[in-house]
C-alpha cells in the first residue's frame, strides 16, 4: 500500500524559511559587496567588510541558515528538500529585478517557470523515503 505521509508543519516552516532566508542572504551579499571601493586591495575590501553593519547581517544570516538546515534535514530527504528551496532562485530573480535593477530577459524568465515546474513535481512525492520492507 503506497499511503503519502502527512507532511510536518515544522517541516513547512523550515522549507519556507530556508527560502526567505537564502534570499535575504544573496541580496543583502550583493547589497553589500556593492558598497566596496572599486580599486581596494583585498586587504582593505576585508576591511570595509567588517566595518558594513550589512556584511555583518550576512554572516549572521549564513549562521541562521545552517541551524535551519539541519532541522529541516531532520524532517525530509535531501533529495526533496533541497529541490525545494530552489526556489530562492526565483526570490532572488524577483528582488534583483525589482531591488537592484537588474535585467529579466527572455531566458532568464524561461529559466525561472522550469524551475517552478521542476519544484511542483518534486513537491508531489514523498518528503521521506519509506523503510523498506524485507523481503521473505
Amino acid at each position: 500500500m503506497n499511503r503519502r505521509k502527512r507532511f510536518p508543519i515544522r517541516l513547512a516552516v523550515g522549507l519556507i524559511l530556508a527560502v526567505v532566508i537564502d534570499t535575504a542572504l544573496q541580496v543583502g551579499w550583493k547589497t553589500a559587496v556593492s558598497a566596496l571601493p572599486d580599486d581596494g586591495s583585498p586587504w582593505i575590501n576585508f576591511q570595509a567588510l567588517l566595518s558594513n553593519p550589512l556584511s555583518l547581517g550576512v554572516i549572521l544570516l549564513m549562521a541562521c541558515q545552517f541551524f535551519n538546515w539541519l532541522m529541516v534535514l531532520t524532517k525530509a530527504d535531501l533529495s526533496y528538500a533541497q529541490p525545494i528551496t530552489s526556489l530562492s532562485y526565483v526570490t532572488v530573480f524577483v528582488l534583483s529585478v525589482v531591488y537592484l535593477k537588474e535585467n529579466a530577459d527572455a531566458v532568464k524568465i524561461f529559466g525561472i517557470v522550469f524551475i517552478l515546474v521542476g519544484v511542483w513535481f518534486i513537491s508531489r512525492t514523498d518528503h521521506v523515503t519509506q523503510p523498506q520492507e524485507p523481503e521473505v
